[in-house]
């Protein structure tokens, strides 16, 4: 393995200094890189450079050309270039010490729900990550999501669960009826059999602030967009490129960045295909206390689904799905989604209008409803030696369920359990006995997570058919007769057990304070 280099500087801006060795031509082909910390009015550098026929010591010179030329004691020569640096001046020579370039143990990328939970069980156990996050700060969109029973064993796990059930109200029952008002049918949560249940709806930002709060210093880093991914040999490190121009290295990778993952790509699977509904979503706030109450009320349309949750005494989600056969060009205006909203509930209850005129713009947000049905032996697998998938990214499905955010809640565990486990034993943590963990990981998720994703596109096509005979039939039969609390709550019932060598003693009541 080749040495590190490391360039003498005059000013402590130079970090992460990496160099790559490898044969081309029988010649020694050195790659090193560093980045530049902020400092000086610099904000950031990152330079990649090739050395071929390594010399002893390279003297740097700057062109008038903005770059620095590298030029060795036996004469070989490389040109890298560089952006503009003030403040920063280099002595000549580098001076080679024994060591090799560092490879992190684990690197998540994304900081969604996914990505943050991961990373909050993994460190409970020992197990140091890295989050890579494109944005600037934490990922909001989504505005709310629903969390259930299951979901909740998760917080209560990851210690969070107490400061989120204060912010949230309780959901005491479910209501659905048609447009025109009718009740379809109710029943209240607190009389579901294997209660104690819970159902809340909470503030996406609310809960991405509780989980990135339980995590050491500098375990997020944002503004890094993985840009490729590339790996030398079948257990080797990969090797990210990011957006800013650094280059990472790691052991393991988990790729938890959200339906059009990245890191889903790049391990083969398919782009998550749109089922041909739209999901238009918003946070109504009623400054003065809320009107909705404590209830869970869906409204089944002909072609038209809308949802209702209370979140707090002063705030109200709210979804609405309507077919949409060509997505056409992406609609990203709020005024334009609230317009076509506004036309497409036309006749409906008022109170779903006012929802919409009391949600602020920023508020309201459109997006495609897509899905994908990984099927061993057909599809790519979601476990490839050293890097898989979690949240969104392994399996999008339709919101029809609610259980989407519960699903990626339950995969962090899930990860602690497998491969957690196995990264905690450091240095001994050989690259088999991490496949094998993956694979058992990817195995449990498929057998979860795949029904739910079949179930709930099968619910999305049920509610929203505007056939009128089977519209009928849905409304006076299939919804009063086949929807119960047990067939509503049966996905919630699953427990994802405890956390390996768990610091956090679980608490066992359920209902919120």
């Amino acid at each position: 393995m080749a040495s590190t280099s490391v360039i003498a500087v005059s000013s402590p801006c130079i970090s992460n200094v990496r160099e790559k060795c490898h044969k081309r031509s029988g010649n020694h082909i050195r790659r090193l890189s560093f980045n530049l910390r902020p400092g000086n009015g610099i904000e950031s550098l990152h330079t990649t450079f090739r050395l071929e026929n390594r010399g002893t010591l390279w003297n740097w010179a700057r062109t008038k050309q903005g770059r620095w030329s590298a030029h060795s004691a036996i004469g070989e020569r490389a040109t890298i270039k560089c952006h503009a640096v003030s403040g920063i001046e280099l002595t000549q020579g580098l001076d080679k010490v024994d060591g090799s370039e560092p490879v992190h143990q684990f690197v998540i990328v994304g900081a969604g729900i996914a990505g943050l939970a991961t990373a909050v069980a993994m460190d409970k156990i020992g197990v140091k990550t890295l989050v890579l996050e494109q944005s600037a700060g934490l990922r909001t969109t989504g505005s709310s999501l629903s969390l259930w029973r299951n979901a909740w064993r998760v917080l209560d796990l990851l210690g969070v669960s107490d400061e989120l059930r204060t912010k949230h109200s309780l959901i005491t029952g479910v209501r659905f009826f048609n447009q025109d008002g009718k009740l379809l049918k109710s029943f209240e949560v607190d009389e579901c059999p294997g209660g104690p249940h819970v159902i809340c709806c909470v503030e996406r930002k609310l809960l991405a602030d509780s989980l990135a709060s339980r995590l050491p210093p500098e375990t997020i880093r944002y503004n890094s967009r993985v840009l490729s991914i590339e790996r030398e040999s079948e257990n080797g490190p990969f090797e990210l490129k990011l957006s800013d121009g650094s280059v990472l290295r790691t052991k393991v990778l988990l790729g938890a960045d959200g339906v059009n993952s990245v890191v889903a790509r790049w391990m083969g699977l398919a782009k998550p295909r749109y089922v041909g509904h739209i999901g238009n979503r918003g946070l109504a706030v009623y400054p003065a206390g809320q009107p909705h109450g404590d209830k869970f009320r869906q409204i089944i349309g002909n072609g038209v689904r809308a949802g209702v949750l209370p979140i707090s005494a002063t705030k109200v989600y709210w979804f609405i799905v309507h077919p949409v056969a060509s997505l056409g060009p992406r609609v990203t205006d709020p005024n334009e989604v609230k317009a076509e909203l506004l036309r497409t509930l036309d006749g409906w209850p008022e109170y779903i209008i006012d929802l919409i005129n009391q949600t602020p713009l920023e508020s309201i947000s459109r997006s495609a409803l897509v899905d994908r049905w990984n099927l061993p032996g057909f599809t790519p697998p979601v476990a490839q030696n050293g890097i898989t998938l979690a949240g969104d990214a392994l399996h999008p499905m339709t919101p029809s369920l609610g259980q989407g955010g519960c699903i990626a809640l339950e995969d962090a565990i899930k990860l602690t359990q497998t491969v957690g486990v196995v990264l905690a034993k450091g240095d001994n943590a050989d690259p088999e006995s991490i496949t094998k963990a993956m694979k058992e990981y990817a195995a449990e998720r498929h057998q979860r997570a795949f029904p739910l994703t079949v179930q709930s596109f099968v619910m999305g096509l049920f509610m929203l058919t505007s056939f009128p005979p089977f519209s009928f039939v849905r409304n006076h039969f299939l919804i009063p007769k086949m929807i119960g609390p047990m067939s509503f709550l049966a996905a919630t019932f699953y427990d994802c057990g405890e956390l390996p060598k768990a610091q956090l003693v679980r608490k066992k009541s359920y209902p919120m304070k």
